[in-house]
């Protein structure tokens, strides 16, 4: 079971559908452009297509998508407006490569929850040097 949780309310389905296979493409297509200028960017590029890609409408392309793999139970406004924005884009993420992938049992809950970094004083505690 995959849940998502936004403004309080839980939406749950009990496998991902062969229609959020179906309609990944867009989603998927839009998440590849956007990995592409960040890497350009890091590098100091400018793809050619840059001036083509809208931030506004990729996010648009990938939660309505997001909608579709919950089976369309909440809208894109009600994601856009009750998902925390630091992990929006990783969750869209990571459910377009489990999907994609076929590995979607390691779905589960949404928004995930980001990894706890650890200070060098901690992780020196935790595990001995010698």
């Amino acid at each position: 079971m995959i849940t998502c949780t936004l403004n309080g309310r839980k939406y749950t389905v009990d496998f991902v559908s062969g229609r959020a296979l179906r309609e990944i493409e867009p989603a998927a297509k839009m998440y590849g452009r956007i990995v592409a200028l960040s890497n350009a960017a890091v590098k100091g590029e400018v793809p050619a297509d840059a001036d083509q890609l809208s931030v506004a409408g990729a996010m648009d392309e990938m939660i309505r998508w997001f909608c579709i793999l919950f089976g369309n139970q909440f809208t894109p406004d009600d994601v856009l407006d009750g998902y925390p924005v630091d992990r929006l884009m990783h969750d869209i993420a990571l459910a377009l490569m489990a999907v994609q992938t076929q590995t979607t049992s390691i779905l589960g809950e949404f928004p995930t929850k980001a990894a706890q970094n650890q200070t060098p004083e901690t992780a020196s505690e935790e595990i001995p040097l010698f």
